[in-house]
């Protein structure tokens, strides 16, 4: 069955929930990350993708207001995958994770269109505040019009 992808998420929208595609080429941390975001009512997970090439054939099929995308993968990484999906997908949000912990991963994720960053240690912390500030780089967290709080 063809699912029919809807469109992404503008700036000025914070979609409830946000339809989310989670890439990584560890398949064990894919399913640590689905059973973390799924307690998460904000988001539902439309898909997941061991790698940057289905990264990209899943983003256009599904249409995700949200990609949660790894850094380091083999034969296509997160950096080239992001580029290629902001400029074949405008609109969609992507956020970049790494174990790594270096201030130029960050400069070199967000120089290729990342809108934000977070190292794995710390994505149960830190996963809400990036997602709003990658939808509402304007907004305090607690402004209502772009925050999608009831």
């Amino acid at each position: 069955m063809q699912q029919t992808p809807t469109p992404p998420a503008t700036p000025n929208k914070f979609p409830h929930p946000l339809r989310m595609l989670l890439v990584d080429d560890s398949v064990v941390l894919l399913k640590t990350l689905l059973a973390y975001v799924n307690t998460q009512p904000l988001f539902q997970v439309v898909g997941a993708a061991v790698g940057g090439e289905e990264a990209l054939y899943m983003a256009e099929l599904l249409g995700p207001d949200l990609v949660l995308m790894d850094l380091h993968m083999p034969v296509m990484d997160g950096l080239q995958a992001t580029a290629i999906l902001r400029r074949r997908v405008p609109n969609i949000r992507i956020i970049i994770m790494t174990l790594e912990d270096s201030a130029t991963a960050e400069t070199e994720a967000r120089a290729h269109g990342a809108h934000g960053f977070i190292w794995k240690r710390r994505l149960k912390d830190d996963l809400m505040a990036e997602v709003h500030r990658a939808f509402c780089p304007d907004h305090a967290e607690d402004d209502l019009p772009c925050g999608g709080r009831d």
